[in-house]
Formats: structure tokens, C-alpha cells, sequence
């Protein structure tokens, strides 16, 4: 293992015009980097989040100027002199448009999250019961279920088992470039237990297939999430999210280390461990962590042994290592001083590890502490960028 604390870092910047307020990232390019919104030398921009009032167009400006930046030969240096100097250059120049940048935080950088869907990992622990949306439809706490990303093939299986719970189901199907239905293609389920339900559902879904920014997809997403049981102050962040993806959410989201610990019902970092179906718009959001409860209720009273085995893995610290790889660890200890880990669950590894049980098992017994909103092993060879405390 190497040693020394992790080179490869970025910062969450506020830009605020007269009219809006903008959150971003100044990270490095990287082989296996994210999409940038503007680029100057081998550093980029990424948008993070918008305020709710206002207009963010008006901030486009903020990527022009970076990118007709002209970084001082300090900016070559090493990566944590770069940032800065970048940061420094590039509010000096915004200051003549009217926009204020300020620094919010220094943060460790870790690779792009992969995509996640309904049906979570299954390249490590899993505790979260295949129907918990079925579950909390039938209960009541939401009027429809969405399956996104549902394979063509597993269509008429999950159609047999939704219609067996006596709830309606409809197919819509993913379209080519030219408008028509492509068969190849992986398609979304909707799923109700009335009809009008489902109309209203694809007809909102008809709007959110509309480009980003056309008129009624803010009304429209805040809607849908209303019908799929989503706390109304998680939709309204949700709406303002640069990216609904789970790198951006996991940015946007989730605070730096350390914390204060927060619910284990809360957690969806790891949605192989999840029991709600969106992301909170905080880790202590008091309406998710309702939900959250009524759910682990609802699962007991039908799997009496549910509650004690997924608690066993959700109400500990949540990471995503600089690997990628999705880990459950057991820490003794706050997060603000050394903490040492007792345990440690491999939830899913990351694409590029075939050794990550071997990783986890290699965590047992070291000492980690907060470092640029991270964690960091004592030895520096282990880092974890995306970090979520669930020991609440």
C-alpha cells in the first residue's frame, strides 16, 4: 500500500449572480473522468445544483470565463496548487461580470459513479426486498411505481407477479432518434392500483421525456414524485440537480465527512441496501426518515425477521472506495478523530477491482479519519470519496 494522503482532489464551488446561484466542481480531467461543462488545460467544470429562484442561464457566463482563462504557469504545479490558482483566476475574472465565487469546500475526488437501477447489484450483500415498492404501494404511501431500465425479456414475468398483487401495470417503451417504439431497447414500468392513476402517470411521463428546461418538466417531475411517494422538498432539490445521476446526487447530496449520523432508514448510497426509491434531499430529511420507518414496518409484518439482518448492515458508515467499490463498514468511534474499523461488507465492487473482498477484508482492523470530506486509512493506501454515516 502507498502511503502519504491521496493527490487527486477537487472543489465544490457558489457562484451568485444578481439573479441565481449556482453550485459547481473544479475537478481534474481524468481517463476515466465525468462529462464537463467547460474545459481549460487538464481541469473542468461541473454544474452541481441550482437555486430554486431565478434564472441559471444567467450564469453561463461563469463557463465562458473559465474557459478563456489564462492560468498562470502556477497552475501547472501539483494538483492541490492548480485548483487553487484556477480558483483564484477565475474569481478575480468574474468579479468584472458581477459574479461572486466563493470557495464551499475542499473535497477528495472519486471516479464517476456507474448507473444503478431497480434492481440493484448483484456483485455483493443485498438486503433490500425485491417488492419494497410493491410493498408501500399497497400500503398506501404511494399511488404508483415506476421500474425504470426494465430489460424487454423480464417484462411478462414482472407483469404476472404485479397483476398476482391485484395492481394494474403498463409498458412504455424506450424510442428511437426518429419517434417510433425500439424493441431493442429497455423499456419502464408503470404500475398502480387504479387506472386514472396510470394515465395521469404516462401522461406525465410523456412531459419528463421532454429535453431539460422545456415548459411544465419542473411541474411535471414535482408531480410524478408526489405520485411515487417522494417528500415534496425532496422533489423540489431533486428539480434543481444539474445531472439526475447518481454521481451528481451523490455530490449535490451528501454532506462531507464528518457528520452527524443519520438514520440507517434513510440510506441510499448503496441501493442494494435501500428501502426508499428516491434521494433524500438531506441526510436527516424528517418526512424520508417517516417513510423510511413505516416501511421497515410494513416489510416486518409480513417478513418477522427482515428488520434485525437488514439493520445488521444499514446502520453503519457507507462508503463508495476510490475503487468504486460500494462497501457497509462497521466503525468504532466518531468519524471526527481516528476511528477503527471492525467490519467490513462488500455491497458491490467496482468494475475495475477483482479483489474487493480482499480490500474489504484488508480494512478490518486499520484506522480511518475524516480527510477533504473523506476518509482516509492511517497509511494513506485506502480512500473513500463518497461517504454517508448511517450509525444514527
Amino acid at each position: 500500500m502507498s502511503t502519504g494522503a491521496p493527490s487527486t482532489t477537487q472543489l465544490f464551488v457558489v457562484a451568485s449572480g444578481a439573479t441565481a446561484r449556482m453550485r459547481m466542481r473544479i475537478v481534474p480531467i481524468v481517463d476515466d473522468g465525468e462529462r464537463v461543462a467547460a474545459i481549460n488545460r487538464d481541469l473542468g467544470i461541473v454544474p452541481l445544483e441550482v437555486s430554486a429562484e431565478g434564472d441559471d442561464r444567467a450564469l453561463a457566463e461563469v463557463y465562458h470565463v473559465f474557459r478563456r482563462l489564462e492560468l498562470p504557469d502556477a497552475a501547472r504545479g501539483g494538483e492541490a496548487e492548480r485548483l487553487e490558482t484556477a480558483l483564484s483566476a477565475w474569481g478575480d475574472a468574474l468579479a468584472g461580470s458581477g459574479i461572486a465565487l466563493r470557495l464551499e469546500r475542499r473535497a477528495l475526488y472519486g471516479a464517476p459513479l456507474p448507473r444503478t437501477d431497480w434492481q440493484g447489484s448483484t456483485s455483493g450483500v443485498s438486503a433490500r426486498p425485491w417488492d419494497v415498492e410493491m410493498t408501500a404501494l399497497a400500503a398506501g404511501l404511494r399511488t404508483i411505481v415506476k421500474l425504470d431500465g426494465v430489460p424487454r425479456e423480464l417484462i411478462d414475468t414482472l407483469r404476472q407477479l404485479v397483476e398476482q398483487r391485484g395492481f394494474q401495470v403498463e409498458v412504455v417503451g424506450q424510442r428511437d432518434a426518429a419517434g417510433a417504439h425500439d424493441p431493442s431497447r429497455s423499456v419502464t414500468l408503470l404500475v398502480a392500483r387504479d387506472a386514472s392513476a396510470l394515465v395521469e402517470a404516462r401522461e406525465l411521463e410523456a412531459l419528463l421525456l421532454a429535453p431539460r428546461g422545456a415548459s411544465g418538466v419542473t411541474a411535471a417531475t414535482i408531480r410524478m414524485g408526489a405520485l411515487l411517494g417522494y417528500p415534496p422538498c425532496c422533489a423540489d432539490r431533486f428539480t434543481r440537480i444539474a445531472g439526475q445521476n447518481d454521481t451528481t446526487l451523490a455530490w449535490a447530496l451528501l454532506p462531507g465527512v464528518p457528520h452527524r449520523p443519520a438514520s440507517p432508514v434513510i440510506q441510499w448510497l448503496h441501493p442494494a441496501l435501500a428501502l426508499l426509491s428516491h434521494s433524500p434531499c438531506d441526510l436527516h430529511c424528517a418526512p424520508s426518515v417517516a417513510l423510511g420507518e413505516r416501511l421497515v414496518d410494513e416489510i416486518e409484518a409480513t417478513q418477522p425477521t427482515f428488520a434485525a439482518g437488514w439493520r445488521s448492515l444499514t446502520a453503519r458508515v457507507h462508503v463508495i472506495d476510490h475503487r468504486g467499490n460500494r462497501l457497509s463498514l462497521t466503525v468504532d468511534g466518531p468519524l471526527e478523530a481516528e476511528a477503527t474499523i471492525t467490519g467490513a461488507d462488500v455491497v458491490a465492487s467496482g468494475s475495475a477491482d477483482a479483489h474487493a473482498m480482499i480490500t474489504a477484508q484488508r480494512l478490518v482492523g486499520q484506522t480511518v479519519h475524516a480527510h477533504a470530506g473523506g476518509l482516509l486509512t492511517a497509511d494513506g493506501g485506502w480512500h473513500a470519496p463518497y461517504v454517508a454515516d448511517h450509525r444514527g
